[in-house]
Formats: C-alpha cells, sequence, structure tokens
C-alpha cells in the first residue's frame, strides 16, 4: 500500500505544526480488503479506510481539511468528483481537548489497483497511478 505514506509526506510538508511534532500525527489503513477476479493473472485491488489522526491539533479545522482535499483530488479524486461517493466520502470526528487543540480523525475509503506481471524470474509489481480527472467533464 502506498497511499497511507503519500498522505503522511503530504500533510508533514504542508503543515509545520506535523514537521515540529511528528508523533501528532497518525496515518493508518482499516477495513483493509484485496480484491482479486480469479482471472489468470495475478492482479489485484486493495480497498481500504484511509485514517488520518491529528492529535492535539492547534490549528484551525479548514486548515487541515483543505490540505486533505487537495490530496484527494490528486490521489482519490473519485472521493470529490463522484457524486455518488463524495457526500460521505470523507468523514471526521474532533474531540475537542480544550480552546485550543483537538484530536481529529479523518477517514476516507480509498483503493489501489496493483498489476502483477509473472514472468519466469520474479512476479513484477506495479501500482497503478488515479486515472486523470477532467473537471470539465463532470455534470454538476
Amino acid at each position: 500500500m502506498l497511499k497511507p505514506k503519500l498522505l503522511r509526506d503530504f500533510l508533514t510538508a504542508r503543515e509545520p505544526y506535523f514537521r515540529q511534532n511528528a508523533e501528532a500525527l497518525e496515518v493508518y489503513a482499516s477495513k483493509g480488503s484485496v480484491i482479486a477476479t480469479g482471472t489468470p493473472g495475478l492482479s489485484f485491488l486493495y480497498s481500504y479506510e484511509l485514517n488520518v489522526l491529528a492529535m492535539d491539533y492547534p490549528n484551525s479545522l479548514d486548515n487541515l481539511t483543505v490540505s486533505i482535499l487537495k490530496w484527494v483530488r490528486k490521489y482519490q479524486p473519485s472521493l470529490i468528483f463522484n457524486p455518488d461517493k463524495r457526500e460521505r466520502g470523507i468523514s471526521f470526528d474532533a474531540d475537542i481537548l480544550d480552546n485550543n487543540t483537538a484530536d481529529i480523525l479523518f477517514v476516507m475509503p480509498v483503493t489501489e489497483r496493483v498489476i502483477v506481471e509473472e514472468t519466469d524470474d520474479e512476479d513484477i509489481v506495479t501500482h497503478l497511478p488515479e486515472p486523470d480527472f477532467n473537471p470539465r467533464k463532470v455534470a454538476a
């Protein structure tokens, strides 16, 4: 799985708080499954919930939300552009700790397509990028 690391790296680069407090950011997968089609090839799909837990977060929820939306736009665009997924695709819980900090958990369903090329010597595994998205093709 590549997306948890990609999201952690993205948030750390955007948020000085996470650069200074690496232990305050947890990114992890849950409720995962491997979907294989039973065809002769070994290609498959990872499907799981990607969780982002920001602990003792001192900034506005808006800051974190915008960062997550920027990442989703590139790495899981269906959560924004698919009308069937966008309304409930990204959820969050916030535990307000005091007037200045909160623990915030974002949860979003993601997938990763994996192609497996079998050779005599080894299996070559390639993670496919998300399909390109053209916003002009989406109906509101």
